[in-house]
């Protein structure tokens, strides 16, 4: 039998993919895959009534199986009408995030996003180096269907946390409420136990979804021109800032076009997932700063039949030439090397750097200052290049906007007095 195709009647290419997923789910909840590019939904007992069609990730068509039914039809196209394509209100979601520098004000991209402090109820933490809760508000298109309506404010949340966290001056994240466990100490009267508790958190008395942005009389966040902001020998305070040019930013990457898109968004990835692991692992820090350049490293080259000779795409000669461009201060050929062999190194599982070892090197060694210098310098290199790349996409924004690159040193002769002064308990 002739597969039909129903692919305009169920609305693909026009609504989102996953949306159409939870809809097809809830109606046909049985599916099975026997082709890479093909997903069958089944009813109840188990019988093919629709199959979804893919290219590169993205549904292309879908076609009726045997157990199609004018009312399963029906019941389908009602939900994707009723749950996905009416219009419908916008709602805010109260997404908390934490941040590495408290949050003492607040700061709005127009009807996009706001952020502002936890309120008074939420837990906090009693150091300074902490993660700091805060709040998002982020409007987003409500639907009757529960699932849908999670799916858009969850995925927004995410987004967001990935391009904050490359955008500000300090490490962001989501707050999660999974069920990873870890042990940790609690005090107990005037004793500390251990015991194995869920990662979570929750703010007592607090509305997450509402229908408005409330209305909050903080302080604006301070703001500071980016060659300042980014530049890693100032420090910019205890508590949050923003970047001058944060909004055009944000609007620059929702400009782009889906595929640029996609790829910056994965640049991000790697980019939180660097400082997701730095307490675990200095060596998948490293490499995951290297695997964020190279999302988008190629997005520019022309690699048509037309275009000639052209370059070498290796991926080494895409890095080294996509940070000669991008990266700040015209860091050099040698410097670019140096990181992006130790990368190398660290993935063909040739050694780890110094302080990854199963057993820690004691004092410095001969390894200790080289891995040092390659870690500092990608990560000030590996962000500001992100951020340039993402600024040059728009013509009238003149050159990079981060032109601070790595501090210029002169290595000292061997025996050289450092100047510092070491007190002892036994100093005078």
């Amino acid at each position: 039998m002739a597969k039909k195709s129903i692919a305009k009647d169920l609305h693909v290419g026009e609504i989102d993919d996953e949306e159409l997923r939870i809809v097809l789910g809830s109606i046909l909840p049985r599916s099975a895959q026997f082709r890479a590019q093909e997903v069958e939904y089944r009813t109840q007992n188990d019988d093919w009534a629709l199959s979804l069609h893919y290219r590169n990730g993205k549904i292309i068509d879908a076609t009726s199986g045997p157990a199609m039914t004018p009312a399963i039809k029906g019941r389908i196209q009602e939900a994707i009408e009723q749950e996905i394509l009416i219009p419908s209100d916008l709602k805010i979601s109260r997404w908390t995030m934490f941040s590495r520098k408290a949050v003492d004000g607040q700061w709005r991209h127009g009807d996009n996003l706001r952020i502002v402090p936890a309120p008074a109820q939420a837990p906090r933490p009693s150091e300074l180096m902490a993660e700091h809760p805060f709040i998002v508000d982020l409007p987003f298109r409500g639907s009757p269907n529960f699932v849908i309506e999670q799916l858009r404010y969850m995925r927004r949340a995410q987004e967001l946390a990935l391009l904050l966290n490359l955008f500000l001056s300090t490490r962001i994240s989501l707050s999660v409420n999974s069920a990873r466990k870890h042990w940790v100490f609690v005090r107990q009267g005037s004793t500390t136990v251990s015991t194995w508790a869920n990662e979570g958190y929750l703010i007592p008395n607090f509305t997450y979804i509402v229908n408005d942005f409330p209305v909050d009389n903080s302080p604006l966040l301070a703001e500071v021109e980016s060659n300042t902001y980014y530049n890693s020998r100032n420090y910019v305070g205890d508590t949050l800032t923003i970047p001058t040019e944060l909004s055009q930013l944000l609007d620059m990457v929702s400009s782009l076009s889906v595929e640029a898109r996609d790829r910056y968004m994965r640049a991000s990835y790697w980019y939180h997932t660097a400082a997701t692991v730095w307490d675990y692992s200095k060596s998948l820090y490293f490499t995951s700063l290297i695997n964020a350049i190279e999302c988008v490293a190629g997005l520019d080259i022309d690699r048509s039949p037309q275009s000639g000779a052209g370059p070498d795409f290796k991926p080494s000669t895409l890095f080294k030439t996509f940070m000669q461009k991008f990266a700040p201060g015209q860091p050099s050929g040698a410097q670019l090397d140096k990181i992006y062999e130790a990368r190398s190194d660290i993935t063909h599982g040739e050694r780890l750097l110094v302080n990854d070892g199963v057993v820690a090197s004691w004092g410095l060694d001969q390894t200790s200052a080289k891995d040092r210098d390659i870690s500092e310098n990608a990560r000030v290199l590996c962000r500001a290049a992100l951020i340039n790349w993402l600024w040059s996409r728009n013509s009238l924004s003149g050159g990079l906007l981060i032109s601070v690159g790595l501090e210029a040193s002169k290595v000292p002769p061997p025996g050289t007095k450092s100047g510092v002064i070491v007190f002892t308990p036994n100093s005078e």
